[in-house]
């Protein structure tokens, strides 16, 4: 009787649950928590401009912080969740065993455990901040019940001291087998099917450049910020312009799911980064060859007890969730990562822990002069970033990296070393003044593009006999090359001038290797006579073209198709035990051709064959070809699509040294669409009243039925910018909507 009565409670109950609107079952929130909000929106004003940018006004930094999150929520809630279920180390809850991988990196590196630490003892701004970006974005689903939560119901302070990880042992020569090896054996109850994906979802590079008032036509400093990232995905650029009556007002690019503005500018200061090939982390194989005790590695004369650690990851198997357990050992320098014949490898990171990063940002925003700025750079938490700086007292400046150990110089520290050797141990870091840079050279000028920070300023560059061989690995690249012969020449340049000259479409690449190309057709290298004549015509065109990447240009197809060949043979002879800055350094840094002449020629007519097949002739305009096309990212797998809306790009793969990178893919399509490259691009004259223009390769929003969804692409196409509104009146006389979160 009491169990009939107890399932008659249950079925009403349960019948009563399905009454309940979805959007209060889904309320995590308390009143008390709903009324803070509702006081501190109050003290928050956004304006979007004509193009839909953000401009966040609030009482103090952290109603700016609130509400900028609120507008990340807005403009593109899927990705923002995205950011944080990958963080969070949570994607195989979506997406299965194909995630296993990201999700097993963060439960090595301990994320949330370290971040709830760190939380707890963050000093009172940090937590203010963190706080602030949390209630952000659970106002926006306060206020939005019915956008689609794939997860996260509600956002933790915590979360945002979470970053981004960017060490992998395979850019020191580990292989991705050696970490599977590890990953795989580490896991009870392991699957088959885990897809061989990056752990590291990396930038593919970035353009900076500074002018000195020496070098610019106006007298005044200027400024160029070009990030190269994917367009999809986690790492996409946010823009907007942050304002308190704390002295916060800066404008300039946040990544999703973060609060601070990583490139930009504020009245007085400007400043942007590349990726750098400095040794910020280290790799080391350790001996686990202790005779009783398995958790017992060699060290010197002794033993160290390394710890052994347990996590959990859930991950979605067909319509159920299914779960693994992680067994890992932790060392004195970091988790066991990978296993290489009899050692194990761990990883020795000296990034700062995150509140020391996110403070470095918010001292680098509020900087008002170059010394501020140093003081922030000082506290170097950052690892992988260059940082290059300018101001309104015509000031430039270039560091390379950031966090960088102070390391004995007898090891090759681009390759593992030996954990239980205790010469290569080190525990302190450079300081900011011994580490590679570059303070008001006389060329007037600096520039990095993932390149050699000892071509920086030209002639006027650091020394590299100055510095250990470890603070800098990066070889030249042809993008580099570009902007340093654009630089180089003795003409001051106007801010007009700097705008063009910053989306050049040269490939330096080509007029260094073309020629090669063909004295080894004119030479007589193909000795069969039919192919010979086949590549005639592809020559006679080749030999004609200037090395400009243009619209109406059917050379730069097939220079394009022919490198992308030759990528293709190059990732075939990489060997897992290559670090990724030596294969570049072989292969696309070089004026010399590193292909032989017979495959050289070999490649360009399997690219003549490639076009001919694929449009009936070997002869196409680049503009018809090289497209930009927004497809939807909310995971409902929309492909490309020719029959759909897109723009010509006159943007070329950035290895060729096309300033203007435009990277492509091709699946199932006829013309190739834009997945990566130039994403934000910005420039600044420090001029009396600041000139800025930006240009975003989309648009603000990520919701196709906003007119700001794809409004920006046909300027992007062209190599043409908008308009940056920094002043209070000309955000006014640009409104488009004013209003308080949730409005």
């Amino acid at each position: 009787m009491k169990s009939m009565l107890f399932q008659i409670r249950m079925v009403k109950y349960l019948t009563f649950l399905f009454l309940i609107p979805i959007s209060l079952m889904a309320q995590t929130f308390s009143n008390e928590e709903i009324d803070r909000w509702k006081q501190q929106v109050k003290l928050v004003t956004i304006i979007r401009d004509n193009w839909g940018v953000p401009h966040i006004y609030g009482k103090t930094d952290a109603d700016a912080v609130f509400g900028l999150m609120y507008s990340q929520g807005e403009d593109n809630y899927w990705q923002l969740e995205e950011t944080f279920i990958s963080a969070l180390g949570r994607e195989s809850e979506i997406y299965g065993e194909r995630s296993l991988e990201n999700d097993w990196n963060a439960a090595l590196f301990r994320v949330r455990q370290d971040a709830q630490r760190m939380y707890a003892e963050a000093d009172p701004l940090i937590k203010q901040l963190c706080d602030a970006a949390s209630a952000g974005i659970n106002y926006y689903l306060y206020r939005n019940p019915g956008v689609e939560r794939r997860l996260l119901q509600r956002y933790e302070p915590w979360y945002f001291l979470i970053l981004p990880a960017s060490t992998s042992a395979t850019s020191h020569g580990i292989s991705r087998v050696e970490i599977q090896k590890v990953m795989k054996s580490n896991m009870v109850d392991d699957s088959e099917g885990i897809e061989n994906q990056l752990m590291k979802k990396a930038e593919n590079g970035s353009n900076m450049i500074v002018l000195a008032p020496s070098k610019s036509a106006s007298g005044n400093s200027m400024l160029l910020i070009n990030p190269h990232v994917s367009f999809f995905g986690n790492g996409q650029r946010y823009e907007c312009h942050l304002i308190s009556k704390q002295g916060l007002n800066v404008s300039g690019f946040a990544m999703f799911g973060n609060f601070w503005i990583w490139s930009g500018f504020n009245s007085d200061i400007g400043w942007s980064h590349t990726n750098s090939g400095v040794d910020y982390f280290d790799v080391y194989l350790e001996r686990f060859n202790h005779p009783t005790d398995s958790l017992k590695y060699r060290y010197g004369n002794q033993y160290k007890k390394a710890r052994l650690l347990t996590d959990t990851i859930l991950y979605k198997s067909g319509s159920i969730m299914k779960k693994k357990v992680v067994n890992f050992m932790v060392t004195d320098h970091g988790p066991v990562v990978a296993k290489r014949d009899s050692f194990y490898v761990t990883v020795k990171n000296a990034t700062g822990l995150a509140p020391v990063y996110i403070l470095q940002c918010w001292r680098m925003m509020k900087a008002k002069n170059l010394v501020e700025f140093q003081n922030a750079l000082n506290l170097r938490a950052f690892g992988y970033p260059n940082t290059i700086y300018t101001d309104r007292s015509g000031n430039i400046a270039f560091w390379q990296g950031n966090a960088v150990p102070r390391r004995s110089t007898k090891f090759n520290w681009q390759y593992p070393v030996d954990g239980s050797n205790p010469e290569t141990e080190w525990n302190k870091l450079h300081p900011l003044n011994e580490i590679i840079h570059s303070i008001n050279p006389e060329s007037g000028w600096l520039q990095n593009c993932n390149s050699t920070p000892f071509l920086c300023a030209g002639s006027s560059s650091p020394d590299p006999k100055n510095y250990p061989s470890y603070m800098a690995y990066d070889p030249q690249t042809f993008r580099a090359a570009e902007a340093l012969k654009l630089l180089s020449n003795p003409e001051k340049i106007s801010f007009p001038q700097f705008e063009k000259m910053i989306t050049s479409t040269h490939l330096f690449m080509m007029e260094y290797w073309l020629p090669q190309i063909l004295k080894a057709y004119d030479r007589g290298v193909i000795l069969d006579p039919l192919q010979s004549e086949k590549l005639k015509d592809i020559m006679d065109t080749l030999r004609h073209w200037d090395c400009q990447s243009e619209l109406n240009s059917k050379a730069t197809t097939l220079a394009v198709f022919w490198f992308n060949i030759a990528n293709n043979w190059v990732l075939k002879q990489i060997k897992p035990s290559d670090p990724l800055l030596l294969i570049l350094s072989k292969y696309f840094t070089s004026k010399s051709l590193p292909f032989s002449d017979s495959l050289s020629l070999a490649f360009m007519s399997a690219a003549a064959d490639t076009l001919k097949n694929r449009y009936g002739t070997s002869f196409i305009e680049w503009g018809n070809v090289n497209r930009l096309q927004r497809i939807h990212t909310s995971g409902k797998m929309e492909k490309f699509d020719d029959s759909k809306p897109s723009f010509p790009v006159k943007g070329a793969p950035g290895y060729m040294g096309s300033l203007f990178a435009f990277n492509t893919t091709q699946t199932n399509t006829n013309k190739m669409y834009g997945i990566s490259g130039n994403s934000y691009v910005a420039i600044v004259e420090f001029a009396r009243k600041i000139n800025a223009k930006s240009i975003m390769y989309f648009g603000q929003s990520a919701d196709p039925k906003s007119q700001h969804y794809f409004d920006q692409a046909s300027l992007y196409s062209q190599g043409k910018f908008k308009d940056v509104y920094f002043y209070k009146k000309d955000v006014l006389n640009h409104a488009e909507r004013t209003y308080h979160p949730g409005e």
